[in-house]
């Protein structure tokens, strides 16, 4: 058996949160997709939870965001980012060069891909490889898709949703929504509470009414006592927000998903679709906590939906997965060595 030197990383760039896993080791760090950066200046660059404390704390740095609607918002930072994590899970001093598997969104252009792997090559990757976030998905909640079986996957990120049936280790049919996901649902609730109230959300607070009122399909209407800033007079003032309130944010969101599905659907032949109505659809990413939105899908198609107990997690799940199955899953990865 040959012996393969160098750790094994998987990175799950997402909009909001990026999580990294090392072979062996577990998952090894989740923190905001955020960089400030001083001067341009890899060494002046601090990630994470810091970036937004030394943003804060010092005006010489500038904060960034690297990833934006699932896509490559800004390439520099993107790169460092990249960089950060495979400090993160390597070190900066390496003997052996490790092997990298980031997840993406399924609609990535090409040039943000290569802009990627590039990236993963420069900071010192033996081998860099991308793997769109179903697949990945659908991988780290235990679906083996080296079978002729079919598979549907919704994976709802907070900057886009990705929706594709699955089969051979690779996509039959998809859709994704790029720029739709929580932080769209999140931006309609404060926008809600706004024009509503005349009432400023802090994110916390939005996050917490959604949590707390959000639930999709028929139920007994539940209120919530928080506090916000006066629009007008930007005065700390305390307000009732009703599930109701919440409804036309809820339609504006779960529609656009069931269209994707239906069309996704639509366009998956009749042998695979057979499976899928047989073994279920994988409702994952973290929208997937979205209280009712998987009676909402399961309704709408007919088909039962399984939500996985994190499945927030299955995308970094999935790139540990694929770093076990190189070889088999070439043909499903865009790669570079």
């Amino acid at each position: 058996m040959q012996t393969v030197l160098g750790k094994k990383v998987g990175i799950d760039l997402g909009t909001t949160t990026t999580r990294i896993i090392v072979k062996g080791e577990g998952m090894i760090a989740s923190e905001p997709t955020a960089v400030a950066i001083r001067g341009g200046g890899m060494q002046a660059a601090v990630f994470g939870e810091s970036a937004f404390e030394t943003a804060a704390d010092d005006p010489e740095f500038q904060l960034k965001h690297p990833i934006a609607r699932g896509e490559v918002a800004d390439a520099a930072s993107a790169r460092w980012l990249v960089n950060h994590a495979m400090i993160r899970a390597a070190g900066r001093q390496r003997i052996f060069k490790p092997d990298v598997v980031i997840a993406v969104m399924s609609s990535l252009p090409g040039g943000q891909r290569r802009s990627l792997l590039e990236a993963a090559a420069l900071a010192g990757a033996r081998t860099a490889y991308l793997l769109d976030a179903p697949l990945a998905a659908a991988m780290g909640a235990g679906i083996r898709l080296s079978g002729p079986n079919g598979h549907l996957v919704i994976d709802i990120g907070a900057g886009k949703t990705d929706v594709a049936a699955l089969a051979l280790e690779g996509t039959v049919s998809g859709r994704c929504l790029a720029g739709h996901g929580g932080m769209r649902l999140h931006a309609c609730v404060a926008d809600q509470v706004r024009k509503e109230h005349g009432v400023i959300l802090d994110a916390a607070t939005v996050e917490e009414v959604i949590a707390s009122l959000a639930r999709v399909g028929p139920h007994e209407e539940r209120r919530l006592d928080v506090m916000g800033m006066g629009a007008e007079d930007q005065q700390e003032v305390s307000l009732t927000i009703t599930s109701t309130e919440m409804n036309g944010c809820l339609d504006a969101h779960v529609h656009p998903i069931l269209a994707a599905v239906d069309a996704v659907i639509a366009d998956t032949p009749g042998r695979l679709l057979a499976d899928i109505q047989r073994e279920g659809i994988l409702l994952c990413g973290g929208g997937a906590q979205l209280e009712g939105l998987d009676r909402a899908i399961a309704g709408a198609t007919g088909i039962e939906v399984h939500r996985e107990s994190q499945p927030q997690l299955c995308a970094v799940r999935g790139t540990g997965y694929a770093l076990d199955n190189l070889d088999v899953l070439k043909r499903a990865l865009m790669y570079i060595r």
